[in-house]
């Protein structure tokens, strides 16, 4: 019984209980394999310097990161983004990316998902509408318990 009680009050850090009904925090790059993503993209992507995208509390927000491209002057890439925070602070993070236009985002719990697909040539970007709509629910559909 006190082991119970001390381990519960180790997990109450600062006040603020960790809950059950979290999502995880996972690294970005850890939701699909290479080869989905190269399927959805369409092209032989990598994932672009994987060890710096864990996720990492900023403000308010825990993010990760994943980006893969091809890389070359002519690129075709992807990125998706997992974003922790309260409810409130999701909806404003989202509002931002509605207007910005260039991600497709979803609000899962308390995370918010967004992904892109896109070519880049030194002349700018090219959003890939349909292939970020499958890679958005492809995250979607591993994250679901």
């Amino acid at each position: 019984m006190l082991r119970t009680v001390l381990l519960l009050s180790a997990l109450n850090v600062g006040g603020v209980a960790l809950r059950s009904d979290l999502s995880p925090q996972r690294a970005a790059c850890s939701i699909l394999t290479l080869q989905e993503v190269r399927t959805i993209v369409g092209a032989p992507v990598n994932v672009f310097a994987e060890a710096s995208f864990p996720p990492k509390k900023e403000d308010e927000t825990t993010i990760s990161t994943c980006t893969y491209a091809t890389g070359g002057p002519k690129n075709r890439g992807a990125r998706v983004i997992l974003m922790w925070g309260t409810s409130a602070h999701l909806a404003d993070i989202n509002g931002y990316y509605a207007k910005r236009n260039k991600e497709i985002a979803k609000i899962r719990g308390d995370m918010l998902v967004l992904a892109s697909v896109m070519d880049t040539s030194p002349a700018g970007f090219t959003d890939d509408r349909p292939a970020t709509e499958k890679l958005l629910a492809a995250v979607l559909a591993k994250l679901t318990p």
